[in-house]
């Protein structure tokens, strides 16, 4: 009995230390009218760290443009980011429909939305960075290459095993149907190609991945490292044997402490900031 009081009063003393979590959640857009008939209400839930650093990642989870893979791709990396004292996001964007690319509306109001509220959650406007997986990360991209104004403009991005191009050939089929149909024009395949988007204003990235991804075909990240290369823009790449896709941050994946421990050291040494 005396061994089991002395377990739990140990266990009582370690949750103690761990610090609280803050956590609240933010509707992308105030007007519920704009978001009607959508599969998902957009919205932002945002963690909080106990002592904030300053920098702020927003993440889109994968699910092919179909559905969100919002736990392992999403919520389960709160912790990690935190403890590093990290803002981290989670965005729930709408899917696309009726030929409008709904995930890029949302993400484009949601970074507005961060910086505005910057001094409320501790996040330096200059420090905010997106990230995304698999179709997430094609939306990710997406963002870092065409943003309309400069609030929308991410500081860096985060890309794991991301779908880049939509050429038929390379890209993931389910994900380019969902976006752009089953028939589309050149110009539609060329327009949400992300590597053929990059410019001198691309922000520098982060993209790792497995060599043995059939899901979305390395390829993809190997165009848009290339792109990036091409405009001099600073990129990092990590490439692991196995793992397939869609790892996120499940422990199964044989590499994940490789990948995390990589991307902690760039985003603390890695990162130039302007």
């Amino acid at each position: 009995m005396l061994r089991y009081l002395l377990i739990s009063l140990i266990f009582m003393s370690c949750a103690a230390s761990i610090p609280a979590q803050q956590k609240n959640e933010t509707p992308v857009w105030q007007d519920k009218a704009v978001t009607a008939g959508s599969a998902y209400e957009p919205t932002m839930t945002c963690y909080l760290p106990e002592t904030p650093n300053g920098i702020t990642v927003m993440i889109c989870p994968g699910g092919g443009y179909d559905h969100l893979a919002i736990t392992h791709e999403g919520h389960d990396l709160a912790p990690w980011f935190n403890a590093q004292g990290i803002t981290y996001i989670v965005l729930k964007y709408r899917l696309p429909k009726d030929g409008v690319n709904y995930p890029l509306i949302d993400a484009q109001q949601a970074m507005i939305i961060v910086r505005e509220h910057a001094k409320e959650w501790g996040i330096d406007k200059n420090k905010v960075g997106i990230m995304g997986c698999s179709a997430g990360g094609h939306l990710a991209s997406l963002l870092a290459t065409s943003c309309e104004t400069e609030a929308m403009r991410p500081n860096f991005q985060i890309l794991l095993y991301p779908v880049i191009t939509m050429q038929a050939n390379l890209t993931n089929s389910g994900t380019r149907n969902k976006l752009i149909g089953t028939n589309p024009t050149e110009e539609q395949i060329q327009k949400y190609s992300t590597d053929k988007r990059v410019n001198a204003q691309t922000p520098q990235a982060f993209l790792t991945l497995s060599s043995d991804d059939y899901g979305v075909r390395p390829a993809n990240s190997l165009l848009y490292f290339e792109s990036l290369l091409r405009y001099r823009i600073p990129v990092a790449m990590h490439i692991y044997p196995t793992g397939g896709h869609g790892w996120g941050f499940k422990d199964s994946f044989k590499y994940k402490s490789e990948w995390t421990a990589e991307l902690q050291r760039w985003l603390k040494d890695g990162i130039v900031w302007k």
